[in-house]
């Protein structure tokens, strides 16, 4: 992506594959993108699917995926998780928020 030999949206196919493993794989490969200057709005939206995905394995890979990007530029990714705070699953939240503070990762907790 980088070389400009794929695009973005040639990962189309592969965020709705019926295979975990394509699906767990695009945020993966996001995070090298992260520091290119891509903007992160733009990927937060494709990616957006991703988060009522059923399989934990995707819940990872998002979750790293947003760990990432909340190193790079915290403000637009909490934007992001609160959106998602109380519908998205907790284990996307549970690896997003390992590198936060207490009274950061508090932020991202469901209401009961």
């Amino acid at each position: 992506m980088k070389q400009g030999l794929v695009d973005i949206n040639d990962f189309s196919i592969w965020v709705s594959s019926p295979h975990k493993f394509q699906r767990r794989c695009v945020p993966g490969t996001f995070i090298k993108l992260l520091k290119s200057g891509i903007s992160f709005q733009e990927l937060f939206t494709f990616l957006e699917p991703l988060m009522g995905d059923p399989d934990r394995g995707v819940h990872q890979g998002m979750g790293w995926f947003l760990r990432e990007a909340w190193k790079v530029k915290p403000d637009e990714t909490k934007a992001f998780l609160l959106k998602w705070k109380d519908s998205a699953p907790r284990l996307i939240f549970q690896y997003a928020c390992e590198k936060m503070n207490p009274e950061q990762k508090a932020r991202f907790r469901r209401k009961k």
